[in-house]
């Protein structure tokens, strides 16, 4: 069975723990759009496989919902990239309720999702919870939501000084283009945040870019760019000088443990007298 999802939410009004409509339709909206964006920032291809459907409801308190998850497309299974995808949830909002931290996979939009899930806490809500199998839920009471919209925000406009690096990123190429200045600019979303970053290509990279202008080839290839990184702020890439660009093999290609095992490698001895042959030096 596919990854199951429950989300349980208590509202608060005169007379009433009920939540509003209002409330309980933009809390699960977000929760779900923020499920969509991780998914899509996890894949290589940046493409959304899987639609979560309501497949149970409670109406006694707390007003309780599952979700499951299903393939878009006929006969694709999705179980392991559900598994992913829900699990990068909820330790990421877990770390945003500890400390302002940008969570792995969690692009800007993914931040501002999950801010507007711990404000609705806040504000017309009196709880959340998200569970699965497996893992710890998620239990969003005010208190604990007021320090996770706090530190969502702090990661979303970190204070600081912007400053400058040399260094690398790695991530998936997008497409190549020119700015205003006629300088030819790598458009690349960052493998660990999602998010969209500008390379202005010089030098060697230059050149590499002028034999790899058509993007519908190589795009969601995965590359790796060297140069000097810029930042808005602790963490906070506004954009990169890069100097040099490596287009990196997609996994597809690269070797699995039958290219990496010989079975022949003792040459026919059995390991601990090829352990012990080794160490006496009598092996040729």
């Amino acid at each position: 069975m596919s990854k199951t999802i429950t989300v349980s939410i208590t509202g608060k009004g005169p007379g009433t723990d009920a939540p509003s409509v209002g409330d309980v339709l933009d809390q699960l909206r977000d929760y779900f759009d923020l499920l969509g964006i991780l998914e899509e920032t996890l894949a290589e291809d940046g493409q959304s496989a899987i639609v979560w459907r309501i497949v149970d409801a409670t109406k006694v308190n707390p007003l309780t919902f599952t979700i499951q998850a299903f393939a878009r497309q006929y006969a694709v299974n999705v179980d392991v990239r559900a598994d992913h995808v829900v699990d990068r949830s909820i330790s990421g909002l877990r770390l945003l309720e500890q400390r302002n931290e940008r969570p792995p996979y969690f692009t800007e939009p993914a931040l501002v999702k999950a801010g507007r899930i711990f404000e609705r806490v806040t504000n017309g809500l009196v709880q959340t919870e998200i569970a699965t199998e497996g893992i710890p839920p998620v239990v969003l009471t005010p208190n604990v939501a007021r320090v996770a919209a706090k530190n969502a925000r702090s990661v979303l406009e970190p204070a600081g000084r912007p400053y400058k690096e040399i260094g690398s990123l790695e991530g998936y190429f997008q497409s190549v283009s020119r700015d205003g200045r006629g300088r030819r600019v790598l458009h690349i979303r960052h493998r660990l945040t999602g998010d969209e970053v500008k390379c202005f290509a010089t030098g060697e990279a230059e050149k590499e870019l002028a034999h790899r202008e058509i993007d519908e080839v190589w795009r969601g290839r995965r590359i790796s760019v060297f140069g000097t990184i810029h930042y808005r702020g602790p963490g906070r890439i506004s954009q990169m000088e890069a100097s040099r660009i490596r287009f990196l093999r997609s996994r597809s290609e690269l070797p699995d443990i039958d290219d990496i095992i010989d079975p022949n490698f003792t040459g026919g001895l059995r390991s601990e007298d090829y352990l012990e042959k080794l160490r006496d030096g009598d092996l040729s």
